[in-house]
Protein backbone atom coordinates (compact mmCIF):
# COMPACT_ATOMS: atom_id res chain seq x y z
CA UNK A 1 0.00 0.00 0.00
CA UNK A 2 1.44 3.36 -0.98
CA UNK A 3 1.96 6.07 1.67
CA UNK A 4 -0.61 8.37 0.09
CA UNK A 5 -3.25 5.61 0.27
CA UNK A 6 -2.32 4.95 3.92
CA UNK A 7 -2.73 8.65 4.78
CA UNK A 8 -5.99 8.76 2.84
CA UNK A 9 -7.33 5.72 4.72
CA UNK A 10 -6.17 7.17 8.05
CA UNK A 11 -7.95 10.45 7.29
CA UNK A 12 -11.14 8.64 6.27
CA UNK A 13 -11.12 6.54 9.45
CA UNK A 14 -10.55 9.59 11.65
CA UNK A 15 -13.34 11.51 9.95
CA UNK A 16 -15.67 8.52 10.27
CA UNK A 17 -14.86 8.23 13.98
CA UNK A 18 -15.60 11.92 14.39
CA UNK A 19 -18.89 11.62 12.54
CA UNK A 20 -20.19 8.38 14.02
CA UNK A 21 -18.23 7.34 17.08
CA UNK A 22 -16.40 9.79 19.26
CA UNK A 23 -17.91 13.11 20.34
CA UNK A 24 -16.12 16.40 19.97
CA UNK A 25 -14.38 17.97 17.01
CA UNK A 26 -10.73 17.09 17.64
CA UNK A 27 -10.57 14.14 15.26
CA UNK A 28 -11.86 16.33 12.46
CA UNK A 29 -8.69 18.41 12.39
CA UNK A 30 -6.25 15.52 12.40
CA UNK A 31 -8.41 13.68 9.87
CA UNK A 32 -8.22 16.68 7.56
CA UNK A 33 -4.47 16.87 8.24
CA UNK A 34 -4.09 13.23 7.16
CA UNK A 35 -6.07 13.90 3.97
CA UNK A 36 -3.94 16.96 3.23
CA UNK A 37 -0.79 14.87 3.76
CA UNK A 38 -2.10 12.29 1.27
CA UNK A 39 -2.66 15.04 -1.30
CA UNK A 40 0.80 16.52 -0.69
CA UNK A 41 2.40 13.10 -1.25
CA UNK A 42 0.25 12.38 -4.31
CA UNK A 43 1.17 15.64 -6.08
CA UNK A 44 4.84 14.95 -5.42
CA UNK A 45 5.73 17.67 -2.93
CA UNK A 46 6.96 14.97 -0.53
CA UNK A 47 8.45 11.63 -1.47
CA UNK A 48 6.74 8.39 -0.54
CA UNK A 49 9.74 7.25 1.50
CA UNK A 50 10.36 10.53 3.34
CA UNK A 51 8.53 9.67 6.58
CA UNK A 52 9.91 12.60 8.59
CA UNK A 53 8.57 15.09 6.03
CA UNK A 54 5.25 13.23 5.97
CA UNK A 55 4.99 13.51 9.76
CA UNK A 56 5.87 17.20 9.61
CA UNK A 57 3.30 17.81 6.86
CA UNK A 58 0.68 15.97 8.90
CA UNK A 59 1.44 17.98 12.04
CA UNK A 60 1.55 21.34 10.23
CA UNK A 61 -1.60 20.73 8.18
CA UNK A 62 -3.51 19.53 11.26
CA UNK A 63 -2.42 22.67 13.13
CA UNK A 64 -3.44 24.89 10.20
CA UNK A 65 -6.89 23.27 10.00
CA UNK A 66 -7.28 23.70 13.77
CA UNK A 67 -6.37 27.40 13.66
CA UNK A 68 -8.60 28.08 10.66
CA UNK A 69 -11.67 26.10 11.72
CA UNK A 70 -11.79 25.88 15.53
CA UNK A 71 -13.73 29.06 16.33
CA UNK A 72 -16.01 28.75 13.30
CA UNK A 73 -16.99 25.19 14.14
CA UNK A 74 -17.43 25.98 17.81
CA UNK A 75 -19.76 28.88 16.98
CA UNK A 76 -21.63 26.72 14.47
CA UNK A 77 -22.11 23.90 16.99
CA UNK A 78 -23.40 26.24 19.68
CA UNK A 79 -25.46 28.31 17.26
CA UNK A 80 -27.65 31.19 18.31
CA UNK A 81 -29.51 29.24 20.99
CA UNK A 82 -27.91 29.47 24.44
CA UNK A 83 -26.16 26.33 25.58
CA UNK A 84 -28.34 23.92 27.56
CA UNK A 85 -31.52 25.91 26.91
CA UNK A 86 -33.26 22.55 26.45
CA UNK A 87 -33.25 22.24 30.26
CA UNK A 88 -35.57 25.23 30.69
CA UNK A 89 -39.04 24.02 31.57
CA UNK A 90 -37.86 20.62 32.83
CA UNK A 91 -38.58 19.41 36.34
CA UNK A 92 -35.97 18.87 39.03
CA UNK A 93 -35.95 17.90 42.70
CA UNK A 94 -34.40 20.03 45.43
CA UNK A 95 -31.38 18.33 46.98
CA UNK A 96 -29.98 18.07 50.47
CA UNK A 97 -30.33 21.18 52.68
CA UNK A 98 -33.03 22.67 50.41
CA UNK A 99 -32.83 26.03 48.68
CA UNK A 100 -32.90 29.46 50.30
CA UNK A 101 -33.06 32.83 48.56
CA UNK A 102 -29.60 34.34 48.20
CA UNK A 103 -27.81 31.00 48.69
CA UNK A 104 -26.76 28.45 46.15
CA UNK A 105 -28.02 24.91 46.59
CA UNK A 106 -28.36 21.63 44.72
CA UNK A 107 -31.13 20.19 42.56
CA UNK A 108 -31.30 16.76 40.93
CA UNK A 109 -32.07 16.86 37.23
CA UNK A 110 -31.87 14.01 34.72
CA UNK A 111 -29.75 11.81 36.97
CA UNK A 112 -27.21 14.47 37.89
CA UNK A 113 -26.73 17.14 40.53
CA UNK A 114 -26.83 20.75 39.41
CA UNK A 115 -25.96 23.93 41.26
CA UNK A 116 -29.12 25.98 41.66
CA UNK A 117 -30.50 29.31 42.87
CA UNK A 118 -34.07 30.42 43.37
CA UNK A 119 -35.65 32.39 40.53
CA UNK A 120 -37.02 35.85 41.42
CA UNK A 121 -40.61 34.58 41.16
CA UNK A 122 -39.96 31.57 43.44
CA UNK A 123 -40.77 31.20 47.12
CA UNK A 124 -38.12 32.36 49.61
CA UNK A 125 -37.22 28.79 50.56
CA UNK A 126 -37.83 25.26 49.31
CA UNK A 127 -37.24 22.12 51.33
CA UNK A 128 -35.38 18.98 50.31
CA UNK A 129 -37.40 16.82 47.91
CA UNK A 130 -39.56 19.67 46.59
CA UNK A 131 -40.34 19.49 42.88
CA UNK A 132 -39.24 22.58 40.97
CA UNK A 133 -39.15 23.83 37.39
CA UNK A 134 -35.96 25.09 35.77
CA UNK A 135 -36.54 28.65 34.54
CA UNK A 136 -33.07 29.61 33.29
CA UNK A 137 -29.52 28.36 32.88
CA UNK A 138 -26.54 30.65 33.40
CA UNK A 139 -23.16 28.99 33.13
CA UNK A 140 -23.36 25.90 35.29
CA UNK A 141 -26.08 27.21 37.64
CA UNK A 142 -29.81 26.73 37.06
CA UNK A 143 -32.56 29.04 38.32
CA UNK A 144 -35.63 27.23 39.65
CA UNK A 145 -39.11 28.03 40.92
Amino acid sequence: MTPSIMWLATGAILLALEAFGLPGIGLLFIGLGALATAIIIEIGMIGGEDYISQGAAFFISSAVFTVLLWKRLKAWRIGKEPAYSNMVGDSATVGKDGLTRGKEGIVHWSGTQMRAVLAPEAADALSEGAHVTITAVKGNVVSVK
